[in-house]
C-alpha cells in the first residue's frame, strides 16, 4: 500500500465531520501498514470524541503487539489526562497476553480505572516503560 493511501487513509480516520462507519473501516485499514506509521495515528484517534472511533482504535492498535506498548506508554506518560484516551489506552492494553507484559502493565491498568486528574496513569506509564526497555 502507497503512502498516499495511507495519507488518505488517515485523513478520513480523522475527519470528525465523516460518519462513524466510514471513519472506523479507516482506521482498520491504517492496521495493515508498517507500525511507525499507523500507531501514532492510532493513539491520537484513541482521544476521539466518538466512542466506536476510540474503541477502533484501540482493536486497531492491539493488531501491532508488543511494538505498540512503548509508543502508547510514552503517551499515556506524557500526554495531558484524558479520560477518552485513558480509556481506549486501557481497552488496548489490558488481556495483553504475554503475562510477563501483563504483569508490567498491571498497575499500568489499574491507573488507567482511577480519574484522570490523577497523574497516577502517567507515572505507572513511566515506570512500566522502564521495565519493558531493561527486559
Amino acid at each position: 500500500m502507497s503512502d498516499s493511501t495511507f495519507e488518505t487513509l488517515a485523513a478520513v480516520a480523522q475527519d470528525v465531520g465523516r460518519d462513524e462507519d466510514e471513519r472506523t473501516s479507516a482506521i482498520h485499514e491504517l492496521a495493515r501498514f508498517p507500525a511507525d506509521k499507523a500507531i501514532p495515528v492510532l493513539i491520537d484517534l484513541m482521544s476521539d470524541d466518538s466512542l466506536a472511533v476510540r474503541w477502533a482504535a484501540a482493536a486497531a492498535i492491539r493488531k501491532f503487539g508488543r511494538e505498540m506498548l512503548i509508543p502508547l506508554l510514552r503517551a499515556i506518560a506524557t500526554r495531558p489526562a484524558d479520560e477518552n484516551f485513558y480509556e481506549s489506552a486501557h481497552r488496548a492494553l489490558v488481556r495483553f497476553g504475554d503475562p510477563q507484559v501483563e504483569h508490567i502493565l498491571e498497575p499500568v491498568l489499574d491507573a488507567l480505572k482511577q480519574p484522570p486528574t490523577s497523574s497516577t496513569a502517567a507515572v505507572k506509564a513511566m515506570e512500566a516503560l522502564k521495565q519493558l526497555q531493561a527486559a
